[in-house]
């Protein structure tokens, strides 16, 4: 037997009994300790892993220890009965249970009650369920945006997901249950995870009985933040074990289908590729061409999709995905065999110039290596680039992601403002161009995301080049060889202008800016011959009221193209408080079907897309302008509503019509003639020569007849009331405090920039740059979060929501499937929109007569999510029981949409002189609208992400040459600024930096932290800019002191 020696112990006692009069001697200390509350806590701090020690250790040094470190019964089980997992058991059970810290996340936990705990901490090795949430914590800026979403967005308990992270293979998880904006899984590795459902890219629906889960829901947190799934108390096993069972079984139903069909899911690109153009399929299409087998009836099942999706998710890079709404269309975009292939040739010239490289630097005495034909192609662009750069430099300087304005003719700037010309340099070569295309595809196209092999490559070239060495972020140093230097990169070597707006190379957009897909190139020949020889024909001839004398207001900007909607105005005789207002819309969908080509257009477009230097139409304005945009006899589609001084809509109707007379006005014009003027003018910015000659054509005022100038009182009058009876059902209008209104000038006489697309035969060198003016907020406009009152500014803003809400409850009488916007709050909410009323929002009014900011936000958290929905469903927000957008079929696809089905309706009405409604939908022997339920749905899901997306780019855009202002003001004092600003506090966060924005510029701002304490939310701050980063559209500022805080009254 093995003794050891000790200070208390003798040859005759062993090694176990010594171990036990150690053991009594520990555990009266420990009783002391526990008296005072301090050893239980310390113990239960205790990672599990740091009661195992790995280190090897000698018999000389257990000779010379004072006590053993472990039980001896554990060598000799066989003296008390107990095998080792009955040990563990019994130490599971009386150290292993979570404390009272960790318990704090688990208010559902059993161990909260008497129940004795069978939970232990568990620890796994790297998985793909693992820290999902990570810097998902941060709420994304997309969020902050009311756009919609479909109602798809939402899982429901029993719902398989794939969770995947870069680098890792995808497991399947469950959802179990959302809390505020952290959804809750189960996965296949036995631990919950946390994601947003917003980052989950296919799911399975109903695939899991909710019932199996509710055992597990007791084990989630119900509180998500700080709370890791690798080191928290999980889901016990047993518990766990049925779920976890039926999710093995579909990962290894579709491993197996892998394995069977490995040759042709390996192969699948080259499969289903085109040589030049890009090709969209779904996820089901791509399934079926490839397992199919050619067999018209077969159906992919959930294992097959999941073998499918892994074989594309391995060439992720040819198999192209939006991440944001793959849930949802489950679409993937093939790239061409040439794309592919220049990436993987570049790819290889990198490797082969590093191997070179290094090769160089060891064999100092020995003959130099010759260079690869791969190796020679870099070697020669780093030259060529290092001297373009040089001449760039010349001209132009270059900071922090960005390249300078043009100082070469700084003397002429003012009598010649603008982009002045553009020049051409030495050609490229065959290599350099698959080199700048290389670059492209990182830079402008983001196509590397979550490829570190690419991403490093293009950092490579960054670095031979060595010219950005003194580059360095101030905010993350790390990215001093990121995508920023190589748009930098592209700049100065000529192939991009120094102000090429990177948000139109959005791939997810669809625009021409990137390669066109098969599809766009053959409607773009169909509709050029359709252009030659129109083919419309109205559908609605026989069923158009003439308008004759009746005076259509066209409200809008001089520069607006195309002219969607005007207004008329009737009074009810004997009822001087009630009016008839008329919407009149622009018609195209009477012309041509949904089968029609300029309906392929339409939809490939989504919406008409504008940023401030170029807009991209939906339809082609040779079609807009020439025949639908509205004007004197126009056709037109009438949105009426009679309506009371209380906002109340008493009757409404909808009509086909040609318009006669029509008056245009200006916004600017309306508020003169309604003797409405602004107490200040708005901040203005302009850079790029100090004034915009283009603001001085305007024209002369309209003279209006005397019964003209009282329609537009009384359109005001009846704008009040609306809103009036809006205010009254709930509804709230937001003002945008963080999005200026730019204009960008290729001259002063010419609004917008023409498109000079990236140059990849020969250097383009631009002398010149735009004139960018941006427009903030005139002085009244600070006063609230919320608009109580409206001005002439929102006539035309009542009038179109008046239109939409007729139309939806018009549809919504009829059971039409139309794309239905709303609100729905959150099942996770803690107090519902009734509560937060009477709780938060009527006292808070009631005590101070105006809302915090905070209370303001939390209140528009608690009137809902805007989704999309084929069936009507309330919009609190804009205080409908019933929306649909109506008002612009030359701008927005689903607009289009929603007269084909109202058109088809109306005929079918006037043909069998009854009104429509579900039942004569479902009884009809031939389908009577153009969209059926399901159909209208799978348009949703399509469409719904695109307008995201859309509003996104418009969002971000602006943004970009809002900034790109700034940066010259601030960097280059091409227009003077302040040397502080007044910051008001919208969301705090004191890792990354809180964001507000500069009161009177509506401009958003990232502030850094404050050492004289935390910020609040609604908090007004006096900062200066700090930094300002070109390439991520971002403002930095530091603060000085705190001017105000919102608080209690």
């Amino acid at each position: 037997m093995i003794r050891l020696k000790s200070s208390w112990q003798t040859p005759n006692i062993c090694w176990q009994c010594q171990w036990r009069l150690s053991n009594q001697r520990r555990s009266f200390t420990q009783r002391a300790l526990r008296k005072d509350g301090l050893a239980p806590k310390l113990a239960s701090r205790l990672p599990r892993r740091a009661l195992h020690d790995t280190r090897r250790t000698s018999q000389a040094v257990l000779a010379s220890s004072v006590e053993p470190s472990i039980d001896p019964t554990l060598l000799h089980p066989g003296r008390h009965k107990l095998s080792t997992r009955q040990h563990l058991e019994q130490w599971n059970k009386t150290f292993g249970g979570p404390d009272d810290l960790e318990l704090s996340a688990f208010e559902k936990h059993p161990a909260h009650g008497d129940i004795q705990n069978t939970m232990a901490k568990l620890s796994f090795g790297s998985k793909a369920d693992e820290d999902v949430e990570g810097d998902e914590q941060i709420r994304d800026d997309e969020n902050d945006d009311d756009e919609l979403v479909t109602i798809g967005l939402f899982l429901s308990p029993g719902d398989v997901v794939e969770l995947s992270q870069p680098g890792r293979e995808p497991v399947l998880a469950v959802f179990v249950q959302q809390i505020e904006l952290t959804s809750q899984f189960y996965s296949v590795n036995g631990r919950w995870t946390l994601s947003r459902q917003g980052r989950i890219s296919f799911a399975v629906p109903g695939a899991i009985n909710p019932a199996l889960l509710e055992p597990l829901v007791p084990y989630m947190p119900t509180a998500t933040e700080g709370v890791q799934p690798k080191h928290s108390v999980q889901v016990p096993r047993d518990i766990g074990a049925p779920v976890q069972e039926l999710l093995s079984e579909l990962t290894e139903e579709s491993e197996r289908i892998y394995r069977t069909n490995a040759p042709v899911l390996d192969s699948a690109y080259s499969t289903l590729a085109d040589a030049t153009r890009t090709r969209m399929m779904t996820l089901s299409q791509i399934a079926k061409t490839l397992l199919g087998k050619g067999d018209p009836t077969w159906s992919p099942s959930p294992s097959a999709l999941l073998a499918v999706r892994k074989a594309l998710k391995h060439n992720e890079f040819r198999f192209r995905t939006d991440a944001n709404t793959q849930r949802l269309t489950n679409i993937f975009a093939i790239r061409p065999k040439v794309d592919v292939e220049m990436v993987e040739t570049v790819h290889e010239w990198v490797r082969e110039y590093r191997e070179h490289e290094a090769a160089l630097t060891s064999t100092y005495d020995k003959k130099q290596p010759t260079r690869s034909a791969g190796a020679r192609y870099i070697h020669l662009f780093v030259n060529k680039a290092q001297r373009l750069i040089a001449e760039s430099r010349q001209s132009r300087g270059s900071k922090l992601g960005f390249v300078g304005p043009d100082r070469s003719h700084e003397s002429s700037t003012q009598d010649s403002p603008g982009i002045k010309t553009t020049f051409w340099g030495d050609d490229f070569t065959t290599a350099d161009r698959q080199i700048i295309s290389f670059l492209q595809a990182w830079v402008l196209m983001d196509q590397f995301a979550n490829m570190p092999n690419l991403h490093a490559a293009c950092a490579s070239i960054l670095q031979a080049i060595g010219c950005y060495d003194l580059v360095q972020s101030p905010v993350n140093p790390l990215s001093a060889m990121g995508r920023s230097v190589g748009q930098m990169l592209l700049q100065e070597i000529g192939v991009t202008t120094p102000f090429e707006n990177r948000v139109i190379y959005n791939e997810n957009l669809m625009l021409p800016t990137v390669r066109l897909s098969r599809n766009l190139e053959l409607l773009n020949t169909k509709a050029e011959i359709t252009r030659r020889n129109p083919d419309f024909k109205d559908a609605m001839a026989d069923m158009r009221r003439d308008w004759g004398a009746t005076t259509v207001y066209c409200i809008d900007s001089l520069g607006a193209h195309e002219i969607d909607d005007g207004v008329s105005i009737e009074r009810v005789h004997g009822k001087p408080s009630e009016y008839w207002l008329h919407v009149h819309v622009a018609n195209p969908t009477a012309f041509f079907s949904k089968t029609h080509v300029l309906s392929g257009l339409a939809a490939h477009m989504t919406e008409t897309i504008y940023t401030p230097e170029r807009s991209w139409p939906m339809l082609p304005s040779w079609a807009s302008q020439n025949y639908f945009s509205l004007g004197s006899n126009r056709a037109v589609i009438t949105f009426s509503a009679r309506v009371d001084d209380s906002g109340n809509t008493l009757e409404s109707k909808i009509q086909h019509g040609i318009i006669r007379k029509v008056v245009s006005i200006t916004p600017e014009e309306l508020a003169i003639y309604l003797d409405e003027h602004s107490p200040g003018e708005a901040k203005r910015l302009v850079v790029g020569g100090g004034h915009v000659p283009v603001d001085k054509k305007s024209r002369p005022l309209p003279k209006l007849a005397p019964e003209q100038l009282q329609n537009l009182r009384d359109l005001y009058a009846a704008a009040r009331s609306l809103w009036k009876g809006r205010k009254a059902a709930g509804a709230v209008r937001l003002y945008s405090r963080d999005k200026a209104d730019v204009s960008v000038y290729q001259k002063p006489d010419a609004g917008g920039l023409t498109w000079m697309p990236p140059s990849v035969e020969r250097v383009r060198r631009v002398v010149g740059d735009p004139i960018i003016e941006l427009r903030g907020d005139k002085p009244h406009d600070n006063a609230g979060y919320f608009g109580e009152t409206i001005d002439t500014s929102n006539i035309v803003e009542e009038m179109m929501l008046l239109a939409c809400r007729t139309a939806g409850s018009w549809c919504a009488e009829r059971g039409i499937p139309v794309m239905f916007r709303g609100t729905v709050e959150s099942p996770t909410a803690p107090l519902s929109l009734k509560e937060f009323r009477e709780k938060v929002l009527y006292p808070e009014l009631e005590k101070n007569g105006h809302l915090t900011m905070l209370t303001a936000q939390n209140y528009l958290g608690a009137l809902g999510r805007s989704i999309a929905h084929s069936s009507p469903i309330p919009h609190h927000v804009l205080g409908a029981k019933a929306y649909i957008k109506v008002t612009s079929p030359l701008r927005r696809f689903s607009d289009m949409i929603a007269h084909w089905q109202i058109e088809a309706a109306l005929r079918y009405e006037a043909r069998t002189g009854q009104k429509l409604d579900a039942r004569a939908l479902a009884d009809a022997p031939r389908p009577i609208l153009p969209f059926s339920h399901r159909q209208m749905q799978e348009s949703i899901i399509t469409l719904s992400p695109r307008e995201r997306v859309i509003s996104k780019a418009n969002k971000e855009s602006n943004a970009f040459w809002a900034v790109q202002a700034f940066m010259r003001a601030f960097y280059y004092q091409e227009a003077p600024l302040p040397d502080t600003f007044t910051v008001r506090i919208q969301r705090t966060d004191p890792i990354h930096g809180s964001k507000g924005w500069f009161e009177g510029y509506r401009m958003s701002v990232i502030l850094a932290s404050s050492a004289d304490g935390d910020y609040e939310v609604g908090d007004r701050w006096e900062a200066k800019i700090s930094h300002i980063d070109s390439f991520k559209s971002q403002i930095h500022a530091v603060p000085i002191r705190l001017i105000s805080r919102e608080g209690p009254a």
